[in-house]
């Protein structure tokens, strides 16, 4: 059968098909090497409390997920943006403890999108709808709404 597929696909076809199954099977592998899944919530802090003390945190994409260490058995995620990345927890000798796989997404049930032709914008409504920056939004309204977000943290920091 393998002579047959050479015959009807030119070579450079083949590699491709070659590179897609290679493709195909690490992506599955490095799914399945993760003991759990975390799920957190955009613009949300969830706690995570280890078996045993932990010295250092690596974030795979910290654009993603915000990781610390609040105590040495307490680590706290805050959602960044919607996607997935790991994390990685060592002990105090540098050797590997967790390897958890993280997903990171909005939290739809709160969320109001605006589409007005090819620009979008978010809202967060409830109680009342406010303008939030979420990944994709139109850049001007993206931009405001991050001015603010930074402008409110900036004046509770001063007070």
């Amino acid at each position: 059968m393998l002579a047959n597929i050479k015959k009807i696909f030119p070579i450079s076809l083949q590699l491709l098909c070659a590179a897609g199954i290679a493709i195909a099977t690490a992506n599955t592998t490095m799914a399945s090497d993760y003991k759990e899944t975390v799920r957190v919530t955009i613009d949300f802090a969830k706690i995570v409390k280890l078996d045993e003390p932990a010295s250092t945190v690596i974030v795979g994409n910290s654009g993603i997920v915000e990781a610390a260490i609040e105590d040495d058995k307490t680590m706290i995620l805050t959602g960044q943006a919607p996607g997935s990345t790991n994390i990685i927890v060592m002990d105090i000798d540098g050797n590997e403890m967790e390897n958890v796989r993280v997903v990171v997404a909005t939290d739809t049930r709160e969320l109001t999108t605006v589409y007005q032709g090819t620009e979008r914008q978010s809202f967060s409504c409830q109680p009342r709808c406010e303008q939030v920056a979420i990944i994709g939004d139109d850049n001007e309204a993206f931009n405001e709404a991050l001015a603010q977000i930074f402008g409110r943290q900036q004046s509770e920091n001063n007070n």
